[in-house]
């Protein structure tokens, strides 16, 4: 037997580290022996839980930790009602400014309440994706006012 059949190639190690292949082990079977003829279940990859920062800011200075969360890869859900119309919009557009530099989105919920999520992280509408998938039956009605009224 030549010394590199025993060896994986570069690719095959890569894609074993990454998970996307499993080792291979030498394995010695009689001739006799009879499998399960079972399906084989592997385990299914758990990631780690997604997070949505909530923030309720009542001053400017109060907008720097859902900053920080934006930039670290986490969707922020802020609520302005406390402000006034002038930091409200302040905020909106610092927090709008950072959405943008990590390419992610921000979008309105209600006049007071905005989401900003990075490339991540996707938005869907309820109510848009029920207009594109004509399943208006399955999307329950008024959906923001429930969530936020």
């Amino acid at each position: 037997m030549r010394e590199n059949e025993n060896k994986n190639s570069w690719s095959d190690n890569i894609k074993v580290f990454l998970g996307l292949k499993d080792p291979q082990e030498e394995r010695y079977e009689d001739d006799d022996y009879i499998g399960t003829g079972g399906p084989q279940l592997l385990p299914f990859p758990t990631g780690t839980k997604s997070q949505i920062a909530l923030s309720t800011p009542t001053t400017l200075d109060d907008i720097e930790m859902p900053a920080e969360y934006l930039k670290s890869g986490r969707a922020v859900l802020v609520n302005f009602h406390r402000l006034d119309k002038k930091a409200m919009d302040n905020c909106r557009f610092f927090l709008t400014g950072i959405a943008y530099a990590v390419n992610g989105s921000a979008q309105k919920v209600t006049e007071t309440i905005w989401v900003f999520t990075p490339n991540e992280v996707g938005l869907i509408c309820a109510d848009d994706y029920a207009e594109e998938h004509d399943k208006e039956e399955s999307v329950p009605g008024n959906f923001q006012k429930r969530l936020f009224g």
